[in-house]
Formats: C-alpha cells, structure tokens, sequence
C-alpha cells in the first residue's frame, strides 16, 4: 500500500466542497500522480452534492478530469486522475460505502488510485477547538483507503507506512477563515457547472488572492 500525499491546495478544496453543503453527501475527484514511491495528490476536483456512487454523470465528470488533466501536463508533468474523495450525509460515517463502485471504477483504469472519505467528527471537533483557541486534536479529518486485492478497500491505519500525509497544524483554522469570506459559496462542482456552464467546476484561483 503506497503513502498518499495530499497539497493544501486539495484539501481544502475537498472541506469547502463539505462545507458549502453540510447537510449532503458530497464527492469528486483527485488528480495528481502515482509514479513513485507515494499517490501525490495535487488537486481536488468537486463533482456532486446529492450522491456518493457511480452514476452518469460521474462518469461524465471522469471524461472531462481525464481530458482537463491531459491539457495541464504541459504545466504539471504527469498529471493523471488518482483517485475519488467523498464526503458522508452522517456526520459520523466515515466509510467508503457506495462510494467503492467510483474508486473501482478508476482503480481498474488508473493502478494506485486511492479514496479518500471525510471524518466529518473529527473535523467537528478540530473546527471547535480552533474558535476556543485551543490545541486542534491530532485526529486526522480525512482517511485513506486503498484497494488491497481480494480484501478490497482498506482503510490505511493513521501512522503506517500508507497512511494519508496533508499540512500538518492549523487546518481548521484556515478553514474557518476560508469560510468567513465566503469561498464555500464560492466552490463550484461539476453538478452545478452543467446547470450553469459559466462556472468553473476546476475552481482556479479559488484559495488565492481576495474573496
């Protein structure tokens, strides 16, 4: 089981995906590369509000990461599609569920693809210690699963060799911050650039400069 790396730029876009819809389960993809010793993730691409399987438009989502990321590589060397993340309706489900027909179907086209599935209490739990000003619990916000043969989707084991490795220190700070000024509202998934073409479901520049 590889290691998985995940940029800030990813993880936050995958809690402001949850955050803009917090009474539904959300889910997207994952581009990045798996060349070498660990699945880097770079960035998160958000696909639905309403569903965590695979279904039409799914699929559709998949064709256009697949050809989005072939137009980056002239910038990003290597950039493939590596894997899916979802977010649970229940606060505290944090398995993969329906959402393991989605990472079938691009572990069987892209070998390492890997999952990842919010623990939406632990982030509970850090979003409140940050507004008390305390220490934010090491509990981490996000698991790692990956396909392990006959066993299936496996979720890694926090401190293993595949566990999930994101910026460490101060996330729900920033995510409390990226929230007071509106970027959630902001977000667009794939859902909604199909019901208004005008909006950016890659969601470039989303995190940088003003809100």
């Amino acid at each position: 089981m590889k290691p998985c790396s995940l940029s800030a730029d990813a993880l936050y876009t995958i809690l402001l995906h949850a955050a803009k819809h917090p009474t539904s389960a959300v889910s997207g993809l994952l581009l990045g590369s798996a060349g070498g010793e660990a699945v880097e993730v770079a960035q998160a691409l958000p696909v639905c509000h309403t569903f965590v399987t695979l279904t039409p438009l799914m699929e559709a989502a998949i064709v256009q990461a697949e050809q989005y990321a072939k137009e980056q590589q002239s910038s990003s060397a290597g950039l493939r599609l590596v894997g899916y993340y979802q977010c649970n309706e229940r606060l505290a489900d944090g398995e993969l569920g329906a959402g393991r027909r989605v990472a079938d179907r691009l572990e069987a086209a892209w070998p390492d693809a890997v999952a990842l599935v919010l623990d939406g209490a632990a982030l509970e739990a850090a979003l409140k210690a940050a507004q008390a000003g305390s220490a934010e619990p090491e509990q981490p916000v996000l698991h790692l699963f990956s396909k392990d043969g006959a066993r299936g989707w496996i979720r890694a084991a926090s401190g293993k060799s595949g566990a999930l490795r994101r910026p460490a220190g101060g996330v729900a700070a920033q995510l409390a911050q990226f929230t007071g000024q509106g970027r959630h509202q902001q977000l667009a998934d794939f859902e909604e650039h199909l019901e208004d073409l005008g909006r950016d479901w890659t969601n470039a520049g989303l995190l940088q400069g003003p809100a």
